[in-house]
């Protein structure tokens, strides 16, 4: 019998819910970085997938999908040791880290688990992992700390398209500058902000025109203008 098949009985049997946090989008680091752990703290280990999760005092909630408002859940854990208060001083409160959340049920754990094995071991009856940011601290003490958690869905009051169309204005000018990683231009002066010629660095500009980007030489003649030059066909 599947996960889903069994969720639809009468007795499905108990949920586990582990938690790998990753920390290296913050860190830069390796494998090393990623924490894994679950709240069962009167048990020890818990391995799936072939992979063991640590137990950990947390308390995670909030995680109910509700089509009135998007979710912001929780996540406390305990910080009796002080290290989760060195990582957030290190590490800008995590904020940015991310958080899976992966769900079975005990019956389809690996057989690792049990002193008499389990024949119902699955690795692959689990329920869709989720994704979610550590989006920021909300409170600290002694015993614990807490995070509210986003989901990569939630754009917050940022709109879609981030760039304006402008026909004939590179908007890389203004995100990053001439130069800049958008632009990518670094070859020699070429023209000033006006399009006249120059060899002079400390006279070179860009117009922001597409023939401001096309005096460049780029490789391929592939332009990386960032304005919409077909705008001006719309009436």
């Amino acid at each position: 019998m599947t996960l889903y098949a069994d969720i639809q009985t009468l007795q499905p049997g108990a949920w586990v819910e582990l938690f790998e946090l990753d920390l290296r989008p913050i860190t830069g680091g390796g494998a090393g970085d990623i924490l894994r752990f679950h709240g069962y703290t009167q048990v020890g280990p818990v391995t799936w997938q072939g992979v063991a999760y640590e137990p950990w005092p947390i308390v995670a909630q909030g995680f109910r999908v509700d089509p009135e408002q998007p979710p912001v859940p929780t996540l406390s854990a305990g910080n009796v040791d002080g290290r989760l208060t060195a990582l957030c001083l290190a590490y800008q409160d995590l904020v940015g880290a991310r958080l899976r959340r992966l769900r079975t049920l005990g019956k389809y754990l690996d057989a690792v688990n049990f002193a008499g094995g389990n024949p119902t071991a699955d690795p692959d009856q689990g329920a869709p992992p989720e994704l979610w940011f550590i989006e920021r601290r909300s409170s600290e003490d002694k015993e614990q700390v807490t995070w509210e958690l986003s989901s990569p869905l939630d754009f917050g009051d940022r709109q879609l398209p981030g760039r304006q169309i402008i026909a004939n204005v590179c908007s890389w000018l203004s995100i990053g500058g001439y130069r800049g990683p958008f632009c990518g231009y670094t070859g020699p002066a070429v023209a000033k902000a006006d399009d006249s010629p120059t060899a002079d660095p400390s006279l070179d500009r860009c117009g922001g025109r597409l023939r401001s980007c096309r005096l460049r030489n780029w490789p391929n003649g592939e332009l990386p203008y960032g304005g919409f030059p077909a705008a001006q066909l719309v009436k």
